[in-house]
């Protein structure tokens, strides 16, 4: 699964992010590491920017970014 296609409000862990060095380098100084908590907060419509509880902060990503981050669901 990928971050892509989290519900809202929905909890998961970072378990895979891109294999382009560079694009992985930004999403981890922006802290989008692996095994980090994340959660959707809210999709902007048209297909626009995902927003996401992150380490205490809302972080947005384009969709097309979203769907390189692969995620494990949290079990509540």
């Amino acid at each position: 699964m990928t971050l892509s296609e989290l519900a809202v409000n929905q909890s998961a862990r970072i378990s895979y992010l891109p294999t382009n060095f560079d694009l992985s380098a930004q999403l981890i100084e922006q802290g989008f590491a692996l095994k980090s908590e994340i959660s959707l907060a809210h999709k902007a419509p048209f297909n626009g920017p995902l927003a996401f509880h992150l380490h205490g902060t809302k972080m947005c990503l384009p969709v097309a970014i979203a769907k390189q981050i692969k995620i494990e669901l949290l079990t509540e």
